[in-house]
């Protein structure tokens, strides 16, 4: 391998593992503040089949503060075990981060409730049934009283559920991948600065960009293990 060959080795690999250990250590929508939850107010223990039923949404930055941007095509959707999809379009009220919106059982279900929350990414709430009625999954971050007194000083606040910080509610249902939400237009993030420190940070790095970095620093250390042979040989 002549030195020349070596060295523009040497170089695309320090590249790739530069870019690669950039692409890791880079913020993603998680860790910049681009996640929240949907909570939903209680709802009846036992709902009829095409009865329309409004229900409290509260869509939480963080898990435990309202966003302060705009939020387009904000609601609800019922999957049922075959994919089939129930939209249901929410209502922005007065109160930070509140909607109501009113949803139709088709059947008696079961259905996942995935809740649609503008740009931030579809947020599985639970499922939802006739004789079930709705069982909400745990949130992934505390919602403490120093924040409901905080972000709503009044007497309307949303609910507070069991926490699970090891749940994962954007990534897959029972039944297989999460529906993607329907495209809206792009809306700039608003940085809004928490008010406690233990906000889950989402999802880690990517198992494929892990495998790349490792890759690329074989390829590295190969380079100069070939380059000092070369040398000593000489």
């Amino acid at each position: 391998m002549s030195d020349t060959l070596r060295r523009t080795l040497a170089a695309a690999a320090a590249a790739l593992l530069a870019t690669v250990v950039g692409a890791i250590a880079a913020p993603g929508p998680a860790h910049a503040g681009g996640w929240a939850a949907t909570v939903l107010e209680p709802m009846p223990a036992q709902l009829t089949v095409n009865q329309t039923y409004t229900v409290g949404m509260w869509v939480l930055q963080h898990g435990f503060h309202p966003y302060e941007g705009t939020l387009d095509q904000v609601g609800l959707r019922l999957v049922d075990k075959g994919g089939k999809e129930s939209r249901f379009a929410a209502v922005k009220l007065t109160d930070p981060a509140h909607y109501a919106v009113s949803v139709v059982l088709p059947n008696e279900g079961p259905f996942t409730v995935i809740g649609d929350q503008g740009w931030f990414a579809p947020y599985r709430v639970g499922t939802i049934s006739a004789k079930g009625g709705l069982r909400q999954l745990p949130t992934v971050t505390p919602l403490t009283a120093e924040h409901l007194a905080q972000y709503w000083p009044g007497a309307v606040k949303p609910p507070v559920l069991p926490v699970d910080e090891t749940r994962d509610p954007f990534v897959t249902t029972d039944s297989g991948a999460l529906p993607a939400a329907p495209v809206a237009a792009a809306v700039e993030p608003v940085a809004v600065e928490p008010v406690a420190s233990s906000t889950p940070s989402g999802p880690g790095p990517s198992p494929r960009l892990a495998v790349l970095a490792a890759v690329a620093a074989l390829v590295v250390a190969g380079t100069v293990l070939i380059g000092r042979r070369r040398r000593r040989a000489a």
